[in-house]
């Protein structure tokens, strides 16, 4: 129905006209991506076959080519020129390698040029050769997306070492990034970002914080893992206090990121060598005191090498990739305690006979996401936490995630409504009310919230206000975790016994 004018006669009853203005919004659901940051193998191999030339330099086909050795780490091999008959030619004497550098200054935009050297007398003028060398280009160390474990390998390297190393009890982990990677989608992750750290970048802190950069305005990296040696070699000072400095690294890398309106969480694990004489477990989730920091726990965890077919220990850094993981595979309002951990050969004994209830119980208290083995001895989350015990929803990792997945969800909903920029009329609020209202449904729709109350929206006036802004406030009830189950039961003795017989018995009539 509509409203007439009443320039004509109108018979005297009730007219109602809805004058709300459809918004459409599409029920946008914040991908669940492990970003995993860490050291890599260092570079790519490639094999060229070209033909040299004392008069024309030709380029090799990737830029960013270690033209010589590098000792490491990653101990990198300089590159190796040969002729079809297999004679090996000598930089310098038989051929010339020249890096023309980017004028960006970025080493992995720098294309490489070899020109055969006009003396040499194992190669002659025109003939062809090949080239195997290594390379680290622009793409090496930017963030990479991956759907299976292979690609992983192929970008990056093997995950663990092809041989027992000859000292006792050190790593056999080849490449943390590769290794945090099988983890991961061992525990349910689908989709993987990896950042593979860049040496160029300085000390091992500053490549993790020049790695958290570049996602940090990446929607998808809603879930942050650094991962790296098993042993910390701190340059000064002790492991635990390094250890402590790249977990704040990360909450000021995940907070930062949330202030930029991408909210996500962070996970960290402690390197094998941490010392909790140095700096109690406690203490050290208690200085970061942050609901969007999980510390998982222990700091050692048993890992398998099929190519060594040996056990061995690694760090808690992978715990932590597992949490993620999991996590990553749940719905948002759904957290990790009592997941199963897969990917790992369990805890070592030293450590399992150490974690008695009460210590579990006040490593949790301080903030501690523990990983424990069940009744069954299963590897399991004893209880997803975050470092901030605070308040229940601070804590919890799914009601933050509830509460993550709402931001993002109202922000990029109205965004996409096309409501701003729009002059501001009669049914302008209105349409921005029904716009929150549609994202609140979905929301409730696709379980990310319970429901929501007290929807309001008003125009700002002034001078007291802006009369640009609308403001809207809405209350939500996110689904709160099932943690506990109290049981009373009690003894009723009041019954007695029953005594029974046979009918024929009863009757007397048995033989």
């Amino acid at each position: 129905m509509t409203i007439p004018s009443f320039t004509s006669y109108q018979p005297p009853q009730v007219f109602v006209e809805d004058v709300s203005i459809p918004v459409v919004i599409t029920p946008l659901v914040p991908s669940q991506v492990v970003t995993i940051v860490g050291p890599a193998l260092g570079y790519r191999t490639a094999i060229q076959s070209l033909i040299v030339s004392a008069s024309t330099a030709v380029t090799l086909t990737y830029t960013g080519v270690f033209t010589t050795a590098v000792t490491g780490p990653p101990p990198v091999a300089a590159p190796v020129v040969a002729t079809l008959s297999g004679t090996i030619l000598t930089p310098g004497i038989d051929y010339t390698l020249t890096v023309i550098a980017d004028p960006s200054g970025n080493p992995g935009l720098a294309s490489t040029t070899i020109v055969r050297v006009n003396t040499s007398t194992h190669v002659s003028d025109g003939q062809q050769v090949s080239i195997t060398y290594n390379y680290a280009d622009a793409a090496y160390y930017a963030p990479q997306v991956f759907t299976d474990q292979q690609s992983v390998i192929n970008a990056y390297g093997q995950p663990f070492l092809s041989a027992v190393p000859v000292t006792p009890n050190a790593s056999q982990v080849a490449n943390p990034l590769s290794l945090g990677a099988q983890v991961a989608f061992s525990n349910g992750a689908s989709t993987l970002i990896c950042i593979a750290c860049n040496p160029a970048d300085g000390s091992l802190e500053q490549q993790f914080q020049a790695a958290y950069a570049k996602v940090t305005t990446t929607a998808a990296a809603t879930i942050i893992v650094p991962v790296f040696t098993d042993d910390l070699s701190p340059s000064s000072g002790t492991v635990a206090a390094m250890a402590d400095s790249m977990a704040q690294d990360l909450n000021t890398a995940v907070m930062v990121a949330y202030n930029e309106g991408y909210p996500r969480i962070g996970f960290f694990g402690l390197p094998r060598n941490y010392s909790e004489g140095d700096i109690p477990v406690p203490t050290f989730a208690a200085g970061l005191a942050s609901r969007r920091l999980v510390l998982a726990y222990p700091e050692i965890v048993l890992m398998f090498n099929s190519a060594t077919s040996t056990t061995f220990q690694a760090s808690g850094c992978y715990l932590a990739v597992a949490q993620a993981a999991i996590l990553s595979s749940m719905k948002v309002n759904t957290g990790i305690t009592s997941q199963v951990v897969r990917g790992t050969a369990g805890l070592p004994q030293s450590e399992v006979s150490r974690m008695t209830n009460a210590f579990m119980n006040v490593l949790a208290a301080s903030g501690v996401s523990i990983c424990s083995n069940n009744w069954a001895g299963a590897l399991m989350c004893r209880h997803g936490v975050t470092t901030d015990p605070s308040a229940i929803n601070h804590q919890e990792i799914s009601v933050v995630r509830q509460a993550d997945s709402l931001l993002v969800s109202v922000s990029q909903g109205l965004q996409a409504s096309g409501l701003i920029g729009r002059p501001i009329g009669a049914n302008t609020v209105s349409a921005v009310q029904e716009a929150v209202l549609g994202v609140l449904e979905a929301s409730v729709t696709r379980e990310a919230i319970i429901s929501y109350r007290n929807l309001t929206a008003v125009q700002q006036s002034y001078p007291g206000g802006n009369p640009t802004i609308v403001s809207v406030t809405f209350q939500y009830l996110p689904a709160m975790p099932l943690n506990y189950i109290t049981v009373q039961m009690s003894i009723d003795l009041t019954g007695g016994l029953v005594a029974t017989q046979s009918q024929q018995n009863a009757s007397g009539t048995g033989t």
